[in-house]
Formats: C-alpha cells, sequence, structure tokens
C-alpha cells in the first residue's frame, strides 16, 4: 500500500517539526544538565536531514508550529529532565517515531537519520520496573454557567473505540450518565469500532441502542479499514449499522444545525502500528491512515451552512482542524486544504463551535476567529468522561463530564500513568467554557 504523496509530505513536514521540539526540549533541558547538548545537536541534525528532504520537494519546514508542538512535549514530561516518570524515554520514543516512518523516504539521507537516532537511544537507561500509577484521584468538576435561559441541552460522546479493553463498559457508563444528564441529543465523534470489524460494528450499534435519546454519529479512521478482512470495508459497515453513507449529514433542533462531518480519509496506511514501549511497529495488521479529509457531499454541507441568512450551526468531525500541533502534528489533523474550507465556513458567523474527537484528550485546537474548535475527551481512556453543552439564544456553556461510576473509575485509573494523564486531562479553561455570540 502507497501512501499519496500528500500524505508523504505530510508525514514529512509532521516529522521535522517533532525532531525541531525534540531539540528545543533538549535545549531548554540541558541548562539543567549540560550533558544533554549533544543530544540537542543531534536531534537538531536530523531535523535538517528532513528539511533538506523537504526542500527537494519544493516544501518550506512549518517553523510556526515548533513552539506549540514542544510546549505539547513539555506538558507531558516536565520543565526538566526526570521531573516525570519515564518522560526522557517518551522524547526518545517521538524520535522514534519519526524514524521508522520517515526513513525509507529519506533516499541517501536515511542511514545518517539512524546513526543520530542510534546515538540517542544507547544514552538511555531503562528502569528495572516501572512506576506505579499516580493514586486514584477524580477529576474536579467544572463549574460554568450557561449565558441566559437554556434552550436545550445536548452531549458529546467521544471516540469508543468498541473492541479494546474496557471501551464498552466505559462507554455504558457514559451513556447510562448521558441518559441521567437532561441532554436532548447526541452527537459521537467517531472510531466506533478498534479494528473496523463487523462484529464490532454490531457491537457498537447495541451500545448505543441503550441511549433514550437520538444519537448521530460518524465514521472514524479506525472505522474505516477492517484488519481481520485487509480491506476497506468501512463505508459498507457504517453504511450497513447506521443507515446513511458516511457523506456527513445536517441537523436540525429548535432552531439550531448540527452538521456532522464523517472526516476519516477512505485510504489504508502502509505502517503498521506503532509500539511506543518498544519504539517500533508491532505484527500488527495495517490500519487506515490517520488524516483526514473531507468529501464533496460534505463540502456542500459546508457552503450550506455558510449560506447568508442560515441558522446558527455547531460543526462536529472525526479530525481535528490546522493548524494542529498535538501528536504528529499536522498528519493527525484535517488536511490543510479542507481546514481552510472549514476556517472559511467559521467565518461565516453562522459557527458557533467546531468539536473533533481523534486525539482522546481535552484540549483546544485553535480558534478561527471568535468560534473555538474544540478537541473532546473519550470515555475508555483518562479522564473518562463526555461532554454536555448547554445552548441558549446568546451562546453555550461546555464542560467536560467524568463518569460517575466510582467502582469503574478506580480499575480504570490502574492503566492511566503520569504522562497518559498529563495528556488526556486538559486546562481547566479546554474541561469548561462559555462561548457567546458576537
Amino acid at each position: 500500500m502507497e501512501l499519496a504523496q500528500e500524505t508523504v509530505t505530510d508525514l514529512l513536514r509532521s516529522s521535522w517539526v517533532v525532531e525541531a521540539a525534540r531539540a528545543r526540549l533538549y535545549r531548554h533541558w540541558a541548562a539543567q544538565d549540560a550533558g544533554l547538548e549533544s543530544r540537542a545537536a543531534d536531534v537538531e541534525q536530523r531535523a535538517g536531514l528532513l528539511e533538506a528532504t523537504l526542500a527537494d520537494l519544493g516544501r518550506s519546514p512549518d517553523v510556526a508550529l515548533v513552539d506549540g508542538h514542544r510546549a505539547w512535549i513539555q506538558n507531558l514530561v516536565g520543565d526538566g529532565p526526570g521531573e516525570v516518570a519515564l518522560g526522557d524515554l517518551f522524547v526518545a520514543r517521538l524520535g522514534d517515531w519519526v524514524e521508522a516512518h520517515t526513513e525509507r523516504f529519506l533516499g541517501d539521507r536515511g542511514p545518517k537519520l539512524k546513526e543520530l537516532g542510534d546515538r540517542e537511544r544507547a544514552l538511555l537507561r531503562f528502569p528495572d520496573d516501572l512506576p506505579p500509577p499516580p493514586s486514584f484521584e477524580p477529576v474536579p468538576p467544572i463549574e460554568v454557567s450557561p449565558p441566559g435561559d437554556v434552550v436545550f441541552r445536548f452531549a458529546i460522546l467521544g471516540d469508543l473505540h468498541v473492541g479494546s479493553a474496557g471501551a464498552e463498559e466505559r462507554a455504558r457508563a457514559a451513556i447510562s450518565d448521558i441518559n441521567a444528564s437532561g441532554a436532548e441529543l447526541v452527537i459521537q465523534l467517531g472510531d466506533l469500532t478498534e479494528q473496523g470489524r463487523k462484529d464490532e460494528f454490531e457491537q457498537a450499534v447495541k451500545v448505543l441502542a441503550e441511549l433514550d435519546i437520538p444519537c448521530t454519529t460518524m465514521m472514524g479512521n479506525h472505522d474505516v479499514f477492517s484488519r481481520d478482512e485487509q480491506r476497506l470495508s468501512g463505508r459498507d459497515y457504517y453504511g450497513n449499522s447506521f443507515g446513511r453513507q458516511p457523506d456527513g449529514v445536517i441537523l436540525e433542533h429548535k432552531g439550531f444545525r448540527f452538521a456532522v462531518l464523517d472526516s476519516a480519509t477512505l485510504s489504508a496506511s502502509p505502517f503498521a502500528p506503532f509500539d511506543f514501549v518498544s519504539g517500533g511497529f508491532t505484527d500488527g495488521a495495517a490500519g487506515a491512515v490517520v488524516h483526514g479529509s473531507l468529501t464533496v457531499p460534505q463540502h456542500e454541507i459546508l457552503a450550506d451552512v455558510a449560506a447568508p441568512d442560515s441558522p446558527p450551526a455547531f460543526v462536529f468531525l472525526h479530525h481535528p482542524p490546522q493548524p494542529f500541533t498535538g501528536f504528529p502534528p499536522i498528519l493527525f489533523g484535517l488536511c490543510e486544504a479542507d481546514s481552510g474550507r472549514l476556517h472559511a465556513t467559521a467565518d461565516s458567523g453562522n459557527v458557533w463551535g467546531i468539536f473533533a474527537g481523534h486525539t482522546h484528550r481535552n484540549a483546544r485546537t485553535t480558534d478561527y476567529g471568535a468560534v473555538p474548535a474544540h478537541e473532546v475527551a473519550i470515555p475508555r481512556d483518562y479522564p473518562y468522561g463526555f461532554a454536555l453543552v448547554d445552548v441558549t439564544e446568546r451562546g453555550y456553556a461546555y464542560r467536560f463530564v467524568q463518569l460517575s461510576d466510582i467502582e469503574i473509575l478506580r480499575v480504570a485509573y490502574e492503566g492511566a500513568g503520569q504522562i497518559h494523564r498529563r495528556y488526556g486531562l486538559g486546562s481547566p479553561e479546554e474541561r469548561g467554557f462559555v462561548w457567546m455570540k458576537p
């Protein structure tokens, strides 16, 4: 399976941002440990190899994204070496991800990239025992007051990943909470399944049938490709399971529109899953590409949303739009052209908010003018929950809600280490905010 040239270019762009950000982090850490200066220099060389390859393609590196990605890494591993358990190993594994995915595209620069990576790996010291997870501590609820009388409440249910460990039980716990929340409808953000299998789709339908209110889903990248069958079966399985083809849909509720966009790209990846523990690819089968894109019918939906005198709308998609500085930067988000179209739709003044899944975290991707593009954490992974939105005539209040089932949480917390928790939680402002129309 070969990648499209646009995806290869974005892979190289993403990898350059990772290496440039890692180099800046090592420089920052070197103020406390001078021995990291040489490591920073080696990673800067790796970034230079990627930059030269991009130049061969007529592309400049995305300098403006480096500080954002460095901040993302630093949030996970701390301001200094050793501050967070396994932090130095995690930073090195980001470089291993770059090497594993790009070496084949670098030509005669590939061996040098690997040589520099071998030097970094030789300096790593693996602990004899993994640190225990932090203690159980429920996430404090965020109190936000809606800007006016509430017209209705809706819920946002992130990626389900039915078929993976703990996913179904935690999804059912989220659904039980949503049923008791007073929400009038639910938007689910894709990745219904873990491996795109027919039986996983069937089980996801059963789980969602426990909702007492209407729910609209979308297709995520995990739903596109059946790893058992090694084929792009997602359109068929999704259509048969949820009664529509994954080309987006507009819903209307009490004078508001809900534009649901299936942003998963219908293309298989040539890469097997990458394992951050071992620093290499696993023996498992490949899945779909992680990059997002929109079909022609979905562009027509955006045009409809942006039309003059159209009612206020919320937009939902699986992939966060650009600029995306999480991991992997650029590549894990919606493609640039479609992000530009989404930005233009937001500029119409009709859009009140954009919400995305895919990343399993609470985070503000970006703001398109006054319109937030926001990532929503999921039931399966820390901090284990969903979102509720209280809509008024003047705006809305958004809040992330952790699962209420304490026993389920206690078990789930045992699998969430310090880095995982720092990744998914988000700031208080990212777990709860109020938006008012300009």
